[in-house]
């Protein structure tokens, strides 16, 4: 309970946005009334008038908005109850017990923050659909399941109707198996739902949690039904911004899962699943679906965000970039190449898709101390190779084949001498962009320098590539490396006609393969990766039921059992990269100059 609000109202035009926010906040210092929440619409009327075509804005009438300030004062007239949830984290779930007693109001003690409140970077996160079930499975272990034929995340709506003290308690999945109710790839994550009735009917709704999931086994409700259940799909709030649908309706669902991978894991933070006890900001995923992202939502403000963030870990980690973002402390406070590159890589991708060099302005410095972070550990020796590196994470072709392998076959020190010379490059640009002509020299110096060094050390005098592995060629084309490139593309064709068609690529390679493989008139090679229905390939998981993207090729075998609980998510969207293929060749829509001011359309049938 408060005071209630106090209401103050300002009147604007366009233009005067920041002049009126500037008096206000000025307002709120001086009669010590706490922190605003600020908004102003100012709507805009522009008449056009076409002459043979062309069009040009004769009048515009800018109509008076008003901005409405309501202040919420957290002071001592706040007062306190004891609350009816009495658990809740993102990974175990809520609990929550109307039985409880009310007690008596107690008022609140004022404390000083621990740090200034400021403005919000992002979009909201919100309930943006509704999902029902599609059955009600009653599995041969006696249990109820409700399917709701999609993976997806967020919370639920449950119609409750039991006598008070009744205990309801709800777990839910990704996978069934054995047709039976199956969580043990969520590893510690309890994902639950508890609730204590005080036998009044009534809707609940978990308050303080969200969960990752497709399936829900309810217990303690005999006569449920379908109506009584309603997933709410939680997801930031970012307008759609493309669309493709195809005539092959597999590939349509493959579309579908990456839609909805990402928006499973763009809860505020790009996240590398949603379901299991991690759910956190690995850069790597980030930066390997970030152009995917913008092909299908608008996701400026959400990157922006997520970058501001990076930044503000660099600030007291002498510019490295941590694994995830945010770090959570010390425990997670390891770096790598391709992840930390997400420094560069994202704020680059933004720049091309939408054409704004507010977000390099902003990242500059966060992109050169990384830059200056990895020259400080590479040295004269190249010391930054030494470094533990995830290199081509979850590849096919590492060379002790165990099926728990993580790491790929390809050297892990050409891979970050390529992304430290491709950051370096990046920056170099940024900086010419943005008129720091002495820093643009400086960063293509030492790419040019590094590209000197890799062609001389990873590379025959032939042209011959030295990594000969998938993702080591897929790198030396896409980079301009190979003093022979058609060598090294005819090499990538041979090494795909070893494993007869099928991609050994991970994280590193994966997202380039099947652009790079077009580039060099392979077009039928990357639409045969494409439209693959076996292990490994992305219409294999669709033929297993997938909804969304995996993290694992193999993360469910051919006869539907899950083949790994130590590492196995069934929403990871970095293989969704392959939109990227799809929107840019596929339909053949790519930018000409960054955001789309020229675009080129040019479809690569298939």
């Amino acid at each position: 309970m408060n005071a209630g609000p106090r209401w103050y109202v300002a009147h604007t035009y366009s233009g005067y946005e920041n002049k009126v926010k500037m008096n206000l906040e000025k307002i709120v210092e001086n009669r010590g009334l706490g922190h605003l929440i600020f908004d102003v619409r100012v709507p805009v009327e522009t008449i056009v008038e076409s002459d043979g075509g062309v069009e040009r804005e004769i009048e515009s009438k800018i109509f008076p908005s008003y901005v409405l300030v309501k202040m919420i004062m957290t002071d001592e007239s706040w007062h306190v109850t004891r609350s009816c949830i009495t658990d809740s984290s993102i990974y175990d779930g809520e609990t929550r017990d109307d039985t409880l007693p009310q007690t008596d109001p107690e008022p609140v003690t004022i404390t000083q923050a621990a740090a200034p409140l400021v403005e919000r970077y992002s979009r909201s996160v919100r309930v943006q659909e509704t999902v029902a079930p599609i059955e009600l499975i009653h599995t041969p272990a006696g249990e109820l399941v409700l399917d709701l034929g999609q993976n997806l995340v967020g919370t639920f709506a449950l119609r409750v109707k039991a006598e008070a003290g009744s205990k309801i308690f709800v777990q839910v999945g990704e996978v069934m198996q054995n047709g039976c109710f199956y969580n043990e790839n969520l590893r510690t994550a309890k994902a639950e739902y508890t609730y204590i009735s005080d036998g009044v009917e009534k809707t609940v709704i978990p308050t303080f949690t969200f969960y990752g999931f497709r399936y829900v086994k309810i217990e303690g409700l005999p006569d449920l039904k379908m109506e009584d259940f309603t997933a709410l799909v939680l997801y930031s709030d970012l307008p759609q911004a493309g669309e493709m649908i195809t005539g092959h309706e597999k590939v349509n669902r493959l579309i579908r899962n990456v839609q909805w991978g990402q928006k499973g894991n763009f809860l505020d933070v790009p996240t590398d699943c949603p379901q299991r006890d991690e759910r956190l900001g690995w850069t790597g995923d980030a930066q390997v679906f970030s152009a995917t992202a913008c092909y299908l939502r608008q996701c400026y403000p959400f990157y922006r965000k997520y970058l501001h963030d990076m930044a503000t870990e660099q600030q007291v980690l002498g510019g490295m970039v941590p694994d995830i973002v945010p770090s959570l402390g010390k425990a997670y406070q390891g770096t790598a190449c391709v992840w930390g590159d997400a420094c560069t890589i994202i704020p680059w991708n933004l720049y091309q898709m939408y054409g704004d060099k507010t977000i390099l302005a902003e990242q500059f410095e966060s992109m050169a101390a990384w830059v200056d972070y990895i020259t400080s550990l590479d040295g004269e020796d190249h010391g930054w190779s030494r470094h533990f590196h995830y290199g081509d994470w979850l590849a096919l072709d590492h060379p002790d084949n165990r099926p728990d392998q993580c790491m790929g076959g390809t050297d892990v020190a050409y891979i970050s001498q390529i992304y430290y010379r491709n950051s370096a490059k990046i920056v170099a640009d940024t900086a010419a962009l943005l008129g720091k002509q002495a820093q643009a020299e400086k960063y293509a110096a030492l790419a040019d320098r590094l590209t000197q060094y890799l062609v001389q050390e990873f590379f025959a005098p032939n042209g011959r590539c030295c990594i000969d592995t998938q993702t080591g060629l897929v790198l030396a084309l896409r980079n301009d490396l190979s003093p022979n490139a058609e060598k090294c593309a005819q090499r990538l064709a041979e090494k795909l006609s070893q494993t007869h068609g099928k991609l050994q690529t991970g994280f590193v390679g994966t997202p380039f393969l099947c652009s790079v493989l077009t580039d060099y008139d392979m077009a039928h090679q990357a639409y045969q990766l494409l439209l693959n229905e076996d292990y490994p390939g992305w219409l294999y998981a669709v033929n297993l039921g997938a909804t969304t993207i995996w993290e694992r090729w193999n993360s469910m075998n051919p006869d539907g059992s899950v083949s790994s609980t130590g590492m196995n998510s069934f929403n990871h969207y970095a293989y969704g990269a392959i939109f990227q293929w799809l929107a840019e060749y596929a339909a053949g829509l790519k930018p000409a100059t960054p955001g789309f001011r020229r675009a080129t359309i040019a479809p690569v049938p298939h």
